[in-house]
């Protein structure tokens, strides 16, 4: 492993914080080659919010994906009664996740990129770095550095860490996707939110652009029981819960298709106590899962990116070793990712409250 000029870096996983990862750290003259297990995950997943300091990392990056500006939130109870609105910080924008992807991918060349090729094994060397990684191919690479940006269900992080422990949030999401230019039209640039009186319940909706709605029910799976894959079970379990609330939904529910619905459980997981080892740093979910309540999923992986290309810097520069930049790294990354953690959970709590028992502002933690 050099101390010293550009790396070889390999990145296990192709969302938005391992191919900003690549970005970033191409451009500082490391030789990236990502691995992604398949090129339909660039089909999961619906859309989010881009909150402005996210915007702004792209656009310094050089990507500029296709957002559509957001302007207002509203609050609403069920019947569709405005209970509490405000700005939207300048510069938010709301993206499809594939539109946001696209963008990312268009800004590496295609040799970066290496499909149908999901981590099976890292091999450790006896002072703990990474020596080598087999792919599920069978194919064994090699690299100076290696990067874990794989997900929730890390591989790398149970190479470092195999006790941790991944628990699921109790707010589920059943999340779809309309085309609809009557949607639209009632969507315009805000984001929408209706709560059900006795909390626990809640239907969000924003429009992506392409004449798209994306809509996401978030439901307290404890009262509610979380409905199978199967699309009729989907279906039917949204339908009893908020057929008969405030339109657009009944018009959201006609024009979905059910079949492209999916159920969404996001993790919850204490802060690791550290995100790196040797010459192996996670990234993105892979590190640090966070509440959808926060917002700040996107924006944490692509801050991991900039920080970590920030920590390479020094490495390549001879001034600091990989156990110093990565330790540094590691330690900014948890002190901003450790408040967002349990910011999601005080979230989380407030949501199962009645509606009349919690704060109705924007829940985007900071």
């Amino acid at each position: 492993m050099t101390s010293k000029g550009n790396l070889d870096i390999a990145i296990f996983g192709a969302g938005i914080a391992g191919l900003m990862a690549a970005i970033t750290l191409t451009a500082r003259g490391h030789r990236c080659r990502v691995y992604e297990r398949s090129r339909q995950s660039h089909e999961a997943g619906m859309g989010f919010i881009l909150v402005p300091e996210v915007c702004e990392c792209l656009h310094e990056a050089g990507v500029e994906p296709p957002g559509l500006p957001l302007e207002m939130y509203y609050c609403r109870d069920s019947a569709g009664r405005i209970l509490h609105e405000e700005e939207l910080p300048r510069g938010s924008q709301s993206i499809r996740r594939r539109d946001l992807i696209g963008s990312l991918l268009g800004a590496l060349p295609p040799s970066a990129l290496a499909f149908d090729a999901e981590l099976e094994t890292l091999e450790f060397d006896a002072d703990g770095n990474v020596a080598a990684a087999r792919l599920s191919s069978g194919q064994f690479i090699a690299a100076d550095f290696y990067i874990g940006a794989d997900g929730v269900g890390s591989r790398c992080r149970s190479a470092l860490f195999p006790e941790y422990a991944i628990g699921t949030c109790r707010v589920q999401e059943v999340v779809g996707l309309v085309q609809s230019d009557v949607a639209v039209g009632w969507a315009g640039r805000d984001f929408n939110k209706f709560h059900g009186q006795e909390g626990g319940l809640a239907l969000g909706l924003l429009s992506v652009g392409g004449e798209r709605v994306i809509w996401f029910l978030q439901f307290d799976a404890e009262r509610f029981s979380s409905p199978s894959e199967i699309p009729e079970d989907r279906e039917a379990f949204v339908r009893r819960l908020i057929a008969d609330w405030a339109g657009p939904i009944p018009l959201l529910l006609r024009e979905t298709d059910f079949t492209r619905v999916h159920v969404w459980r996001p993790a919850d997981a204490d802060l690791l106590k550290s995100f790196h080892r040797g010459n192996l740093v996670l990234v993105g979910d892979a590190a640090h899962p966070l509440s959808p309540f926060t917002s700040q999923g996107v924006a944490s992986g692509i801050a991991d990116a900039a920080s970590l290309a920030n920590a390479l810097d020094a490495v390549t520069a001879g001034s600091a070793t990989f156990h110093q930049a990565l330790a540094g790294f590691s330690n900014e990354r948890r002190e901003k990712c450790g408040p967002l953690i349990e910011a999601g959970r005080r979230l989380t709590n407030e949501f199962l409250e009645p509606l009349d028992a919690r704060s109705l502002l924007l829940p985007i933690a900071q």
